[in-house]
């Protein structure tokens, strides 16, 4: 651990752990603290940086691993926009990219102010609290944001399917897509408590098996397909991880649950066999729009039609191939969205960056002592987490979600500075980071 100085730099000993602490609940709660937190993450950060190495203290650069990617990735965004989308505003287009500089402070922050079990417990805890109100929102209907007057309109509407009686959950988020996604990384963390936790204690368990259920059944009425299949992925793989028997009982338990409520939930049943329905308009809309993207592709292969250009000309590539539809937005696939704004060498730099990640979470979770059971949970929970983020990809741009990607953005910042940290040398416990 390092030494916290004296003097000046001192002050940022209380400024960043604060704004890291916000952020951490922020994830679940607020957009606007997310921003609020996250540029005061760093901002002081940089700021402390700078004055340590004016004062000529010793500041290695940070490697997060997939650094190339990043770079390539930024390098990317930035030729296509400036070739091949001349009348977009380049600056404000670009900007969108900061999310790169905010992962390398956000890291420096981690590694600079101790506290990641702290900061960890406030994101797990949290998401139980935020999901039992999620469920309680199920039945009711009720936004509290709304009804305390900080929101003009409920964000809640009611569940897809006939004759609904009751309603999509949010939780503190606008869209039912961005609870699902956010609160799907989060469920993979509660769950590796409770598949870790067998030999620790059992109030612990007990704790963790309540916050799968919550955090499970609020996913579950978010009636987001997208979402389901996302969330049952990443339990599987961290079944697989954990052991033989732990992938066995999870894969018996989504059965046994999955077709239970099935035949008693006319509604689920109903969501479910959209799936396969070609004819469902969300179905039918999403073929449209991938169409249209990979057209896009065709026409600019190397760095695509410019990064999030694709939605300012959409109408435009539905009338090329003559499709009569008013559905428009991104691509409602991550790696489609990324294809057809960045093109090939975007594609391959976004996906270099991805597996970079998944292969380093990999190696950590074979490195962590397993007396080191905190350190073990997050990597665990961060890797289904990633499962999660990447499956959910394939039927929504989620990574462009702000708040999905806030999330995703923290959780892997955590992977990169336990992954140099272990690389150093050995790490003294699981509370010591």
């Amino acid at each position: 651990m390092r030494e916290q100085p004296t003097g000046a730099l001192s002050i940022f000993y209380y400024l960043v752990p604060f704004f890291l602490g916000l952020y951490s609940l922020s994830l679940l709660t607020s957009m606007t603290g997310m921003e609020l937190a996250s540029t005061g993450i760093a901002l002081f950060t940089l700021l402390f940086l700078m004055i340590s190495v004016a004062k000529g203290d010793s500041v290695s650069p940070y490697r997060l691993g997939g650094d190339f990617a990043l770079i390539g990735l930024v390098v990317c965004v930035a030729i296509g926009l400036w070739f091949n989308a001349p009348k977009a505003d380049f600056f404000y287009f670009f900007a969108k990219m900061r999310w790169v500089l905010l992962l390398y402070l956000t890291t420096y922050a981690l590694d600079f102010f101790p506290g990641l079990n702290s900061r960890l417990f406030i994101i797990i805890y949290g998401s139980v609290i935020v999901a039992a109100y999620a469920c309680f929102q199920h039945f009711t209907g009720i936004d509290a944001r709304y009804a305390w007057g900080l929101r003009p309109e409920s964000a809640i509407s009611v569940a897809p399917f006939h004759n609904a009686e009751v309603y999509k959950t949010v939780g503190f988020f606008s869209h039912h897509l961005t609870y699902g996604y956010s609160f799907g990384m989060l469920f993979c963390l509660v769950l590796a408590v409770f598949l870790l936790g067998k030999r620790r204690n059992k109030l612990l368990r007990l704790g963790a098996f309540i916050g799968v259920v919550l955090i499970g059944a609020s996913l579950l009425w978010t009636y987001g397909r997208g979402v389901w299949l996302a969330a049952i992925a990443g339990t599987l793989v961290m079944g697989a991880y954990a052991s033989k028997k732990a992938l066995f009982s999870l894969l018996i338990i989504i059965a046994s649950l999955g077709g239970f409520y099935y035949s008693v939930s006319p509604g689920f049943r109903e969501r479910v066999q959209t799936v396969w329905d070609q004819n469902y308009f969300s179905n039918a809309d999403r073929k449209d729009v991938w169409k249209a993207n990979l057209e896009m592709f065709k026409d600019y292969p190397w760095f695509g039609i410019g990064y999030m250009q694709n939605e300012e000309r959409l109408g435009e590539y539905y009338q090329k191939l003559g499709i009569d539809n008013e559905f428009g937005g991104h691509a409602h696939n991550t790696y489609l969205q990324m294809l057809s704004t960045t093109g090939l060498f975007g594609f391959i730099c976004y996906m270099s960056f991805v597996l970079v990640f998944l292969l380093m979470t990999h190696r950590l979770w074979n490195e962590i002592p397993k007396n080191h059971f905190w350190h073990r949970v997050f990597v665990l929970g961060v890797l289904g987490a990633q499962v999660v983020m990447h499956v959910g990809g394939l039927t929504q741009w989620n990574f462009g979600d702000a708040e999905v990607r806030h999330l995703f953005l923290f959780l892997i910042a955590i992977i990169a500075y336990m992954h140099e940290r272990y690389s150093r040398g050995i790490v003294s416990d699981d509370r010591s980071l």
